[in-house]
């Protein structure tokens, strides 16, 4: 329940975590890992799809945010009772974002990319994608109310085997449903959609009996879902929502990114969707720091030991560069066999070499300024954190516009704007902490 800020308790904090994000990202990349092998059309439609998924998704990773904060706060006050509370009022929120998710998701999204993606075929895939994805929404964000308690209250080996589960069962269905083994249609780019959704009930009913069966748990009260109350709603939704504006328009720019290079091409596209990839494997180990950065900054300031905060945000920066150096390096070794994971197309490989070594260079900026940002919201200072996320996406989007549209530079350059980003952000979140304006801020 409460935590130290040594090297050790930050690894024990962040490795569920980073196992967890590991397993996630495999989830992730196991439909372009096949789709590679379908053709270039599905694999830039679950480009535009997944991320568009992916935007609805971050506004849950928001809620779950501000909900961790609260719980990890009343974790480092030994306040037990509140904490059953927080989640339950938690959950009501996630299931009615589950709700508007899958009709932004199964209906809006055709009107949408009408607008927004040029070519009929990679438009139509997307569709095709959605409609089985969208039905993953609710089981997402179910899981995502629980793994915000277990992530509050400092406890994760779980979400590690849930995690796990979902990815052995998502490759497993993705070989099943994609190509038409096992006696199964084969239905290519839905497929895909299908064997994710699938194996996020699976991994979602693990995840739910593990909890109402463990030890300890009951006196917590989770579940007990007495009536909405407003108050910690409120309380959740003032943390969440500045978080919320700032993962939708982070989201939003990185889902534009796709949209501005789809009108350069669908060669383009697929190359950057493989570059998307690589990306998030390399920066994967990175997010269990940013997590732990995040809760255990909350924890601390409830147990009444500010003074330690930056000490402790230091120690997580390191280590999180450290590992972003030894993943770096595994690309630079040996960069054409990893990119071979993601497609069977040489010509795809070669041509994105030169964007793969941008994002290793992002890779080792992301991880100090993931961390800062994190331990910025981890603080209660959510409207700081997303009044520099605006800042710093108006200079990606004004970057990107002028690459791509008014001096047609080459994919690199495109893709050189992750570094313009990570750089903005994790210096000016950087300074605001150690100027220790968040010190009266009240979760």
């Amino acid at each position: 329940m409460q935590v130290n800020t040594t090297y050790r308790d930050i690894w024990r904090m962040a490795f569920p975590v980073m196992i967890g994000s590991i397993a996630i990202t495999v989830v992730n990349i196991t439909d372009i890992v096949f789709l590679g092998r379908v053709g270039e059309v599905e694999l830039g439609a679950s480009a535009l799809g997944g991320v568009f998924y992916f935007i609805i998704v971050m506004i849950g990773v928001a809620i779950a945010t501000g909900t961790q904060i609260q719980i990890a706060r009343r974790a480092g006050e030994k306040n037990h009772s509140a904490i059953g509370e927080i989640f339950d009022q938690s959950l009501y929120l996630f299931l009615a974002l589950a709700i508007v998710g899958f009709i932004v998701l199964k209906f809006l999204s055709t009107w949408l990319f009408q607008y927004v993606i040029q070519e009929d075929a990679v438009r139509n895939a997307s569709f095709e994608f959605l409609k089985y994805r969208s039905i993953g929404i609710f089981f997402a964000m179910i899981a995502m109310s629980i793994r915000s308690f277990y992530v509050g209250i400092a406890s994760l080996k779980v979400w590690s085997v849930y995690t796990i589960i979902l990815a052995v069962l998502n490759i497993i269905l993705c070989y099943v449903f994609i190509f038409g083994n096992l006696g199964a249609p084969k239905m290519g780019i839905a497929g895909a959609g299908l064997a994710s959704s699938i194996s996020e009930l699976i991994a979602l009913i693990f995840l739910l009996i593990y909890t109402v069966m463990k030890p300890g748990i009951k006196q917590f009260r989770l579940f007990r879902f007495e009536r909405i109350k407003l108050e910690p709603i409120k309380k959740i939704l003032t943390l969440s929502a500045p978080l919320i504006v700032q993962n939708l328009i982070s989201t939003g720019a990185w889902f534009l990114f796709f949209v501005f290079i789809e009108k350069t091409g669908k060669h383009s596209l697929a190359i950057s969707n493989i570059i998307r990839s690589a990306y998030n494997v390399n920066v994967t180990p990175i997010w269990g720091f940013s997590v732990a950065a995040n809760s255990m900054v909350s924890n601390i300031i409830g147990q009444g030991r500010r003074s330690e905060v930056m000490g402790m945000i230091n120690r997580i920066i390191i280590m999180a560069f450290a590992v972003s150096l030894f993943t770096t390096m595994i690309y630079v070794l040996i960069p054409f066999q990893l990119m071979s994971i993601f497609t069977s197309d040489a010509n795809l490989i070669k041509d994105s070499l030169g964007s793969l070594k941008i994002v290793e260079l992002a890779t080792i900026v992301f991880s100090f300024s993931i961390v800062c940002i994190s331990a910025l919201s981890g603080t209660g200072a959510t409207r700081t954190a997303l009044y520099i996320e605006i800042a710093a996406i108006f200079i990606y989007l004004l970057y990107l516009w002028l690459a791509v549209f008014v001096f047609h530079a080459s994919l690199e350059w495109a893709w050189s704007v992750e570094i313009v980003y990570w750089v903005f952000t994790g210096c000016i979140c950087y300074f605001y902490l150690k100027s220790m304006r968040w010190e009266k801020i009240a979760v």
